[in-house]
């Protein structure tokens, strides 16, 4: 009989009923687990690409608000029509605004909507975003931001400008078209100007700034349909204050010595130095022949003209019809004044070494020379104004010192000389010391100075000048030019000079003055109504007027005191403003308009400079349009809104 015999193999082939079917369930579940974990990667994905939708959402409304913010800095700086998109007054709403007319914060505000003699911000005129922006409720920006006074019938009210819809439209085809898409649109859906920041300093509220610019960005999906609406919203806000020039009071003012011995020719306003000064002149006929007559001046008073029994008005009457060498001219030094030679001036232990005598003689008076007299020199901080020329605006220059007396824009690129650097452009240059630091307070002579090597100007660089704002860290800076050197621009004298006693009206020659050499008269018996327009502002200036516009110019038919003198045109090595922590040598003879500050003193060079005051650097009228300089920077933004 055969016997089968079982292996162990056998019973590792033989199935099981109970576990038949197990291998496709296991396999099911493990494709369930993967296919959730596959939805729950895809669900993973899909929310980060809505976040990083939304993240990139949010940053273009925040580039948008930034780029408007922007825009409307610009408006400040060109308010003038050739200004890039500058808004009209019938594009501003400035119905909203609301003040604290009786300041009083407990109490309500009210609203200037131009009705019921409660004025609007800049009433009855077309220049909005033009200065004054300054003293006075109608020109001052005095409104809040919309929606914050708590108040719910002001609740839409506040700002002293609000853009309108129609303006904002034309803003976003002009900046945005159809930015990113056609179905996905980047726009600024809100600009309102209004306070700047309010701090109690002191017991004292004090204004930071000029006005508040806020902006709203919006990022909206399917723009222009039924089905719009918005996505992201992203608000900017930035502080605008005034650029910060230090009040500089004259044409050349040194913060130390000053010696001159060519004809002293500083014109339009207060020349001065801190110490001693040692002027042209060895005698009095050499010192008429060299140093300019102007107003007659009270005993020992450099701030006030001739008063008491024999007044301003009574000296013009008296010298009616005369010229004058220069009506404005005064010189003030905080020690004694000597001649070249060392001589001292008659007097030496007064104040005013040459006092007036009634009537006086208009082409010999020195009453405009002072001396022993408190004087102070405008501060200009090293780190402030090395920020403002970092920032990367637009006509901001920033050189670093290089090697050779050269710089470098930025710190980077090629090397440049000042000549370089600033012939015949315009806008605000800083030019750093030789270690990036601010100046050691050393002397100029000093081994030790940080200050950079001497800026020497040749004759025959060809530098065409400069306009704006230039701060130097030179230990000495001069220009060789003649003349002739520098370009064409537009010179505003000073306002005609005027006290309680009434005013000395002045005859400009005719166009406004051939040059800057032309002598004004004295003519207090006839109105001369005289126009010049500024031939690259379109600005226009008009003498013994009633009405002084773009569109009319009516004269006045008598004398009237005109604030400014009538421009004109003449070639300077500078417009504007040029301070040095080191010193100025008087070389050569180039004309400078507007006022140049020396720390460390006016050395003798051996020319004869001409120096004239642009006297709205002292009445809030400065920079003027065209100088490529900006009116206004931005002192602080908040962007995380």
């Amino acid at each position: 009989m055969r016997r089968e015999e079982k292996t162990m193999h056998d019973d590792r082939i033989r199935s099981r009923p109970e576990e038949q079917g197990s291998a496709l369930i296991i396999a099911t579940l493990v494709a369930v687990i993967l296919s959730l974990l596959g939805i729950s990667y895809l669900m993973m994905a899909q929310t980060e690409s809505t976040i990083a939708e939304n993240e990139r959402n949010g940053a273009m409304a925040l580039y948008v608000a930034e780029a408007g913010g922007r825009l409307v800095v610009n408006w400040f700086n060109d308010p003038s029509a050739a200004g890039y998109l500058v808004p009209t007054s019938g594009q501003i709403d400035r119905t909203l605004r609301l003040i604290d007319d009786d300041n009083n914060p407990a109490t309500q505000r009210v609203l200037q909507d131009g009705s019921g003699g409660l004025p609007r911000y800049k009433q009855g005129t077309n220049a909005i975003f033009d200065r004054p922006y300054r003293p006075g409720l109608q020109d001052a920006y005095i409104g809040v931001e919309t929606g914050s006074t708590g108040v719910v019938s002001q609740a839409a009210q506040g700002p002293d400008l609000v853009v309108t819809q129609a303006f904002l439209d034309t803003l976003n085809n002009t900046l945005f078209p159809n930015f990113p898409s056609s179905t996905l649109r980047a726009k600024i859906t809100r600009i309102e100007i209004y306070s700047p920041p309010i701090l109690n300093l002191g017991g004292q509220n004090q204004r930071m700034g000029i006005a508040t610019v806020k902006i709203i960005g919006g990022v909206l999906l399917y723009p222009g349909t039924a089905n719009e609406r918005q996505i992201a919203t992203r608000v900017v806000k930035a502080v605008v204050n005034e650029i910060p020039v230090p009040g500089p009071v004259g044409p050349l003012q040194s913060c130390a010595t000053l010696n001159y011995t060519g004809d002293f020719k500083i014109h339009w306003g207060a020349g001065s130095s801190q110490g001693n000064a040692s002027i042209p002149g060895t005698s009095q006929n050499n010192m008429d022949n060299k140093v300019n007559t102007g107003m007659p001046y009270a005993l020992n008073d450099p701030f006030t003209y001739v008063n008491g029994a024999y007044t301003l008005a009574q000296w013009a009457a008296d010298h009616d019809t005369k010229p004058l060498e220069d009506p404005w001219f005064k010189f003030i030094a905080g020690g004694t004044v000597s001649a070249a030679t060392g001589i001292p001036a008659p007097n030496p232990a007064d104040p005013q070494p040459w006092p007036f005598t009634a009537p006086g003689n208009e082409g010999t008076d020195h009453s405009n020379i002072f001396q022993n007299t408190v004087i102070n020199c405008p501060t200009f901080d090293y780190a402030m104004w090395k920020s403002i020329a970092q920032t990367g605006d637009r006509n901001h220059f920033y050189y670093k010192y290089d090697t050779g007396g050269n710089f470098k824009l930025d710190g980077a690129g090629t090397s440049v000389s000042f000549v370089s650097a600033t012939s015949g452009k315009g806008g605000l240059f800083f030019f750093d010391t030789v270690d990036s630091l601010p100046p050691n307070g050393l002397l100029y002579t000093d081994a030790l100075s940080n200050l950079t090597p001497d800026i020497d100007i040749p004759s025959a660089s060809g530098w065409n000048g400069v306009a704006g704002f230039v701060y130097l860290n030179s230990k000495t800076w001069a220009s060789e030019g003649a003349g002739n050197t520098g370009s064409l621009q537009t010179i505003v004298p000073p306002g005609e000079p005027f006290d309680g006693s009434g005013f000395v009206n002045l005859d400009y020659p005719s166009g406004g003055g051939t040059s800057l050499t032309s002598t004004p008269k004295i003519s207090n018996a006839a109105a001369k109504f005289k126009v010049f327009t500024d031939p690259s502002t379109g600005e226009v200036w008009c003498t013994d007027a009633t009405t002084c516009t773009t569109a009319s110019q009516v004269g006045s038919g008598v004398p009237v005191r005109d604030d400014n003198g009538l421009p004109f045109q003449d070639t300077v090595a500078l417009n504007g403003v040029l301070y040095t922590s080191g010193a100025f040598s008087a070389k050569g003879n180039a004309n400078y308009f507007g006022s140049l500050v020396a720390q460390q003193g006016v050395l003798d060079g051996g020319g004869t400079p001409g120096f004239y005051f642009d006297e709205r650097l002292i009445k809030g009228q400065w920079p003027p349009k065209g100088l490529n300089i900006p009116r206004v920077i931005v002192t602080a933004w908040q962007t995380d809104l």
